[in-house]
């Protein structure tokens, strides 16, 4: 496959990609193509490394079902009504995981840290589900699997136990939640969801809806716990809004300590609330993911599984008008480094994971929210005029 006359982030000018296999194998002003290779026109248009969907719930979406009329509801009848929901007979984890996910590729996702939700009503089902559609899609996606407490574990005898079967199944990470205000024990849920990761050699990501400093303190259980132990997967805090919400010097002082200790974070951009300082975390190195969260759950019915629209809402979220502003959310969700990937981008031996997008600029591409997308995952097209072509 050779792309034409593309325009390339952080480059002046525009290049031909010349993709041979899975890879990119060459980039230039200009390049020969030999008879038999596919020639896609990029006149026009903006090629980016596939987009990173670092925090999505695809066991929660609703798509293709019934309406599901929503109310104001407290944080444990949120919960109740979401396992009521998923314990219904009519309810198939892998049929739901397999709509969302396609619908992800189709709007330019080549990558995404999935949570399954693992509990003593439904116990491994969603997890099972994410491992079958995973496999599934291997070719269009490349998925990590988070097995997530989201009910918590010390309140609920026999998490723990499922946790540990959900990693040796096959999950990559373990995931926790709210260690003080949902937990109430934080160090006992700090330490099990640490202990699970080192004994099956897993990744770590914790929710953190904690406000101010209650956030605060939850992140320095993590952070200690994080400095003591050596995981071959990253760590990484979800939601980590406190940040915004805390005074600026002790903000700074916890993303040092985020840096050094080789945390990352992950935000959804949330509609309402304080946001994380995404630029100071950034400028110290800490690993910056974005993700849609769960499209069209029982929580609420606005997320989508479509990475550029959550890139525009971060702009406008934050006030990022300029391009510069512009090509940093567009790096932080095409960011592979939450996910162990450093590499993942668009250059010359880098994984042939991209979309291709209208726009004379990155910046336009964004405003412009597109439907006309291309999608390319190791070197195949997968996704065409937003729709996944299997």
């Amino acid at each position: 496959m050779i792309i034409q006359n593309v325009l390339l982030p952080h480059r002046i000018g525009r290049y031909d990609v010349l993709v041979d296999g899975a890879t990119v194998s060459a980039i230039a002003d200009s390049i020969e193509a030999e008879p038999g290779v596919r020639a896609i026109d990029g006149t026009g248009k903006v090629l980016l490394p596939g987009f990173v969907d670092a925090h999505s719930h695809l066991d929660k979406s609703m798509l293709g079902r019934p309406w599901y009329s929503r109310k104001p509801r407290d944080l444990n009848q949120l919960l109740a009504d979401e396992r009521a929901m998923r314990s219904a007979p009519d309810w198939d984890a892998a049929t739901q995981i397999r709509r969302n996910a396609d619908v992800m590729i189709a709007n330019g996702a080549t990558h995404t840290r999935a949570f399954a939700d693992v509990d003593t009503e439904i116990g491994l089902s969603g997890v099972e589900g994410m491992l079958q559609v995973r496999e599934e899609l291997r070719g269009a996606l490349t998925m990590q699997v988070i097995a997530f407490a989201q009910s918590g574990v010390s309140g609920r005898p026999g998490t723990a136990e499922l946790l540990d079967a959900a990693l040796a199944a096959g999950a990559d990470i373990v995931g926790g939640m709210d260690p003080c205000s949902y937990e109430r024990d934080p160090v006992e849920h700090v330490d099990l969801i640490f202990e699970l990761a080192e004994r099956h050699g897993a990744g770590v990501d914790i929710h953190l809806h904690e406000p101010g400093e209650l956030g605060a303190f939850s992140a320095s259980l993590i952070i200690e716990r994080a400095k003591a132990v050596q995981l071959p997967r990253p760590v990484v805090i979800s939601h980590p809004d406190f940040l915004g919400s805390v005074a600026p010097d002790r903000a700074a002082r916890i993303i040092d300590d985020l840096a050094e200790a080789g945390i990352g974070v992950t935000t959804c951009v949330p509609s309402g609330g304080p946001m994380p300082p995404l630029k100071a975390l950034a400028e110290v190195g800490v690993a910056v993911g974005v993700g849609c969260d769960g499209q069209l759950d029982s929580w609420g019915p606005f997320n989508r599984s479509d990475m550029l629209l959550k890139v525009y809402l971060l702009a406008w979220r934050c006030g990022f008008g300029g391009d510069d502003d512009l090509q940093f959310a567009v790096d932080l969700a095409t960011s592979g480094r939450v996910m162990g990937l450093p590499d993942h981008g668009v250059g010359e031996g880098s994984a042939a994971d991209f979309v291709l997008l209208p726009g004379a600029t990155v910046g336009e591409a964004v405003v412009g929210l597109p439907t006309e997308r291309v999608v390319v995952k190791a070197g195949r097209v997968v996704a065409e005029e937003a729709a996944d072509v299997g």
